[in-house]
């Protein structure tokens, strides 16, 4: 690869400055105690949901299990779940991870986030309203998709909430309100405004209550978010930077603040080689969204092009942690170690892509292409040859294999 010894004079020239980067996030992570609830619970429209406050952090997975039994009372359902208490998160998250046989559905939380917010809606279910929310992600399957939030996978964990809230005991008013924290106008692309996520609680509260109105029978219209997201995903069937371009433009026109599409802006300045620009979309949209993976892994592949790799792995773990199933991130992470002659830690990393699922078929064999090289310079030449050749079948068209082999002789 190119060195781009002028980047760090690009930015300069841009008007960036070290001090307007992103910063890294605190990766501190409680111990994990896994354990196994069999209680039985009943359906008592009595409950008071626990509060967040006086939680010591060794006693988190235990307080948001009961309430996850609970829930699951409501439905019938077995507690399946695992659990993982995080500091520093901000976030409670429905995330599903690979084992040997398939997968594992977690939720992952911060107490102290979750009860900063309980205070500031004033609102006994807000975390139980939350935590039955991300749940009804996983039992809609949006967790196993892996593409992350959308509107109306939103709406349709929204009203699951609104129905366990009923079911247990909230008002329509204490449970609409977990969403009262939020401006009339706030949400970004990827989540309804206010008044949606209100409309949505009170269509799953009525469904709880045994209410059928003409409401509960219309799903959200489109709107103006859910064109420009149709239009970034148009973006990145493109091939031409340009014309990824003229499709990112179109869903900034519509939403100015769409972090996704800004850092999508970034990644196709990047491959016209205009690398301060390609810097400067990348970062603004992770400053943005700072809790978003794939914004800080776009940030990070800018730094991957200009060599600078510490900044790079830091983004890159940075995504990981905020998103733990998230192939693409282990394949870059992969790519610097093969650069850095790590060639053990990549074909760990490329392990690791595997597992988690490449969206593509394009992408997957851009992975077994990398775990190939890995393996080829670790002497393993014949083992390189398999993974090269299921590489070649599923995209005929690349070049890297030859490239790489001819880098070798």
């Amino acid at each position: 690869m190119k060195s781009h010894i002028s980047f760090t004079m690009l930015l300069l020239l841009a008007g960036i400055t070290v001090s307007a980067q992103v910063t890294h996030i605190d990766k501190k992570i409680v111990n994990n105690k896994v354990s196994f609830a069999c209680n039985f619970f009943d359906n008592s429209i009595k409950y008071i949901p626990p509060a967040a406050e006086g939680i010591k952090d060794e006693d988190a997975e235990s307080w948001m299990r009961g309430m996850i039994n609970k829930i699951m009372g409501v439905i019938g359902l077995q507690n399946r779940y695992r659990l993982l208490a995080l500091t520093n998160y901000n976030n409670c998250s429905a995330v599903c991870l690979n084992n040997n046989i398939g997968q594992d559905r977690f939720i992952q939380f911060d107490r102290a986030f979750l009860e900063a917010y309980q205070k500031k809606t004033k609102n006994r279910w807000f975390v139980l309203g939350v935590l039955a929310h991300e749940i009804g992600h996983h039992l809609n399957g949006h967790s196993l998709e892996g593409v992350g939030s959308r509107p109306n996978k939103e709406i349709e964990a929204d009203e699951f909430a609104g129905f366990i809230m009923k079911k247990l005991g909230a008002t329509l008013k204490e449970a609409q309100s977990i969403f009262s924290f939020l401006n009339d106008t706030q949400g970004p692309p990827t989540h309804p405004i206010k008044s949606k996520r209100y409309d949505a609680v009170k269509r799953g509260w009525d469904k709880g209550s045994g209410k059928t109105t003409f409401e509960t029978l219309i799903f959200n219209d489109a709107d103006i978010k859910d064109f420009a997201y149709s239009a970034l995903l148009i973006s990145r069937k493109q091939f031409n930077p340009k014309d990824k371009m003229m499709y990112i433009d179109r869903a900034l026109h519509l939403v100015p603040d769409y972090a996704e599409a800004v850092s999508e802006k970034g990644l196709a300045f990047l491959e016209m080689k205009e690398y301060d620009s390609a810097y400067y979309y990348c970062n603004e949209a992770a400053k943005m969204e700072p809790r978003i993976g794939l914004l800080r892994l776009n940030l990070a592949k800018v730094f991957y092009e200009a060599k600078d790799y510490k900044n790079a792995m830091a983004f890159i773990e940075d995504a990981i942690y905020l998103r733990p199933v998230f192939s693409d991130a282990y394949y870059t992470k992969a790519l610097l170690q093969i650069d850095s002659k790590n060639f053990k830690e990549a074909e760990q990393s490329c392990d690791f892509a595997l597992a988690t699922q490449p969206d593509t078929n394009f992408d997957l064999a851009d992975i077994l292409e990398a775990k190939g090289i890995t393996l080829y310079e670790q002497g393993k030449e014949k083992e390189a040859g398999e993974y090269f050749d299921a590489a070649k079948k599923l995209n005929p068209l690349s070049l890297k294999k030859g490239s790489y082999l001819n880098s070798k002789k």
